[in-house]
């Protein structure tokens, strides 16, 4: 038996050889690919080390070597194949999946104020317990992995002053890189790890150095753990105390990004290290639109952390406000949509002479000293349809009808042919600010643009003056939900709901690299700290709670974290009305999963709902995968376990998560969803049990039942199983029902959002 396997195992090297040998002859299609071959044993080594090997060997001797090999948490390498190298590696036994090696896009103060103050507002029994300073005291030694651009280790927000020795769990590593001067690259106790990652697609090796020359890695971390910094602004605008949601948790910081975008093999290198070195969290600020799962860098790495009980925080992308625009939507990880803080800023524009000034107010940002100008303004700012002479030395007014990316492009273009500003007409892109620190950019209402039309119709020799940008704190109507943020549902499918949360996500203030003048106006100096909006700063707010989370209950599982954040979010503004989108309609699920983040809620959940390794193995089933790959994607799978049998993505709705999403309801017929909690709070008076009473949202239309009404827990740790059963009196809803349902002890409110919809996934 033994010699036939030898023999076999020779000749199949041979023909793969040979394969590799001529088929760059056969096709001029080449490019780098992923292989990812699943589990790996343990931690420590690969269950398909003579897989490896093997195509290891194959590929040095037609002289091409791995670019990555991934070992501890997953097996798999990435390399430089040819199309029919590709295929013939996608056939070799061990192997999951063979896919391109694609470039992920980036997701790109007082938003921790905000915050502590809607706790305060929302969570009165909490405010005896909590106070401003709890958000700034020492809640333990956490280690939060950033995958992203790289970091800037002498920024203030990563100062290691009066932090305790590094923990000894910690197995990674400072690589100080080869730029230039690699010593000036050190690490400490705040900043305790850091990795590069470069590709066959980027081989400069000035770029060898965890060092970030983006901003954005920077940015990222110090909203999640960035150290208490005073008196922190961006040239006197969003002053305050800036500091980190999880101001004592340790950084390690992954880069696998470059100035081109973030390499999918480097990703995946990242959380191999990340596993291996021994990180509580992970948080990743990127994502890739991708409809298959194995064909995911961030789904599969993310799969492999939270086996190992790593929490997987994820941006929910910057597509929206497209329905099914939601990335990084896997049910293992945690996944973040944006939305706005009470902290605006505001600049006027001034129409007419001296002697007859008109008064338009603005929210946008501005970064330079404005003067006054005439303007002959031309309404089509696209590419190549303006004149030079006509614009230079002018403001020009703008439309809007392409969303918020269009509005650099503008910008762009009129600075190009030489003008001094650009006033943008859009209202949907009012709810964040557009950044450009070397030329003027400000929004305006539709109203506003007709008056300035007007005025510009109104005289031959029109003037306009944009004044400087002042902030507005407290005024705000806050939280909404901006136009760039994702939105649900799922493309994979409709059975469960995303994105999970939203965080603060416009107008952040956060560190930035050191030195960089094309974030400083002209003629000043350059900054320490930036402004930045999108879902990338919202992923490290929840990053920086589940840090504390982390901390305050180690034992906690990440699915045990994501429920207490989720089930204790809110769905109210500053003012008492319903969140909003950016349109003034009422958010609903599909924009921001359970609601606003709290920073207080999460530390006294209740109840959790644990979705466990099973409920994941049974979510690949549901969409598509057959035992046998599942059982190579992973080696943690429990005994006598198996695909359940007729299963579709329907029954994605009875995996134990803290939303319920129901798809296909034809509302002929009932549907029966199970869940179930576990309590991990004390009895609260004396030796009595804790009995939690549900209440029920629903909207009209939809009958919603609960069996049992009441669920009476004994001690911590005990689990009880509940039952939802939707129906209704039509035949077809004619629109998504939202709604929820809250079980409530008195003390505590757990919170959890459903959708029914009759569409049916594709």
């Amino acid at each position: 038996m033994m010699r036939c396997f030898r023999v076999t195992f020779i000749l199949f090297v041979f023909l793969l050889l040979s394969v590799i040998q001529t088929s760059e002859c056969e096709t001029s299609t080449s490019g780098d690919y992923i292989i990812y071959m699943g589990a790996a044993s343990s931690d420590e080594s690969t269950g398909n080390d003579h897989h490896i090997e093997l195509m290891s060997t194959m590929l040095k001797q037609s002289g091409k070597t791995p670019m990555h090999r991934y070992k501890h948490g997953f097996s798999g390498f990435a390399a430089h194949l040819s199309e029919d190298e590709a295929r013939l590696m996608a056939e070799q036994p061990g192997v999951v999946s063979v896919f391109p090696d694609q470039m992920l896009p980036l997701h790109t103060t007082r938003s921790w104020d905000f915050l502590v103050q809607e706790s305060y507002q929302r969570e009165t029994h909490f405010t005896e317990m909590n106070s401003q300073q709890e958000l700034d005291v020492a809640v333990g030694d956490t280690i939060i992995g950033f995958i992203d651009s790289g970091i800037w280790p002498e920024s203030e927000s990563f100062n290691d002053m009066h932090m305790r020795p590094v923990p000894d769990r910690w197995k990674g590593t400072c690589m100080r890189g080869k730029k230039t001067e690699p010593d000036a690259f050190r690490c400490n106790r705040k900043l305790i790890g850091a990795r590069y990652y470069n590709s066959s697609f980027l081989l400069d090796p000035d770029y060898e150095t965890p060092r970030d020359f983006l901003g954005h890695g920077t940015h990222v971390a110090s909203i999640a753990a960035g150290r208490i910094i005073s008196d922190a602004s961006y040239y006197g605008l969003a002053g305050g105390i800036m500091r980190g949601g999880s101001p004592t948790s340790r950084i390690a910081m992954y880069r696998a990004c470059s100035l081109l975008g973030c390499r999918g093999s480097s990703i995946l290198a990242a959380f191999d290290d990340a596993i291996a070195d021994r990180v509580d969290i992970i948080s990743i600020s990127m994502g890739l639109f991708i409809d298959n799962l194995l064909e995911d860098p961030l789904s599969i790495g993310s799969f492999h952390a939270v086996e190992r009980g790593i929490t997987v925080i994820c941006s929910a992308g910057n597509l929206g406000p497209s329905s099914q625009s939601v990335v990084n939507a896997a049910p293992w990880m945690i996944t973040v949509g944006a939305s706005t803080i009470d902290r605006g800023f505001e600049s006027n524009i001034l129409l007419g002479g001296l002697d007859n000034i008109r008064l338009i107010k603005s929210a946008t940002f501005l970064h330079t000293n404005t003067r006054q100008d005439n303007c002959k303004c031309c309404r089509n700012c696209a590419g190549n349809t303006m004149n030079r002479t006509i614009v230079e030395g002018k403001i020009v007014v703008c439309d809007n009808d392409y969303g918020n990316q269009a509005i650099q492009w503008k910008s762009e273009e009129v600075k190009r042919l030489g003008g001094t500003g650009v006033i943008v007409i859009d209202d949907e892109s009012m709810d964040l600010s557009y950044i450009d620190p070397s030329f003027l950019v400000t929004i305006v209402k539709p109203v506003d643009g007709l008056e300035i039309m007007s005025y510009i119709n109104s005289t031959r020799e029109p003037i306009a003056m944009i004044m400087p940008t002042r902030s507005r704190t407290g005024h705000e109507l806050a939280p909404s939900i901006p136009s760039f943020s994702s939105r649900g549902p799922y493309l994979l499918t409709r059975s469960i709901l995303k994105p999970d949360i939203a965080a603060p996500g416009v107008n952040i203030l956060a560190s930035w690299l050191i030195g960089d003048l094309n974030a400083a106006p002209q003629g000043k100096e350059p900054p320490l700290v930036n402004i930045e909006s999108g879902t990338s700063m919202s992923c490290p707010h929840v990053s920086g709670i589940a840090a504390r989370l982390k901390s305050e209950n180690p034992s906690w599982s990440p699915a045990a974290i994501r429920s207490a954040i989720m089930t204790t979010a809110v769905q109210i503004t500053n003012t008492g009305s319903h969140i909003t989108t950016e349109t003034g309609d009422k958010a609903t699920p599909y924009d921001f999963g359970a609601g606003q983040v709290t920073i207080f809620g999460p530390s006294s959940p209740g109840l959790v709902y644990e979705t466990n390794q099973i409920d994941y193995l049974n979510f690949l089933c549901y969409v598509g995968f057959t035992y046998d790959q599942i059982r190579r994607i992973s080696n943690r799978i429990p005994q006598g376990f198996a695909c359940p049998e007729q299963s579709s993505k329907g029954d994605i709705s009875d995996i134990n998560y803290p939303s319920i999403s129901v798809s296909n309801f034809n509302g002929e017929e009932s549907r029966r969803v199970s869940r179930t909690v576990t309590n991990v709070a004390s009895r609260l008076i004396g030796d009595e049990d804790t009995v939690y009473n549900v209440s029920i949202n629903a909207p009209k239309g939809l009958r919603v039942r609960v069996i049992p009404r009441s669920l009476q827990f004994k001690n911590i740790g005990d689990t009880l199983r509940y039952q939802v059963i939707f129906s209704s009196s039509t035949s077809t809803l004619k629109e998504d029902a939202f709604g929820s349902i809250t079980w409530s002890n008195g003390m505590h409110r757990v919170r959890s959002p459903f959708v029914v919809t009759s569409k049916a996934d594709i």
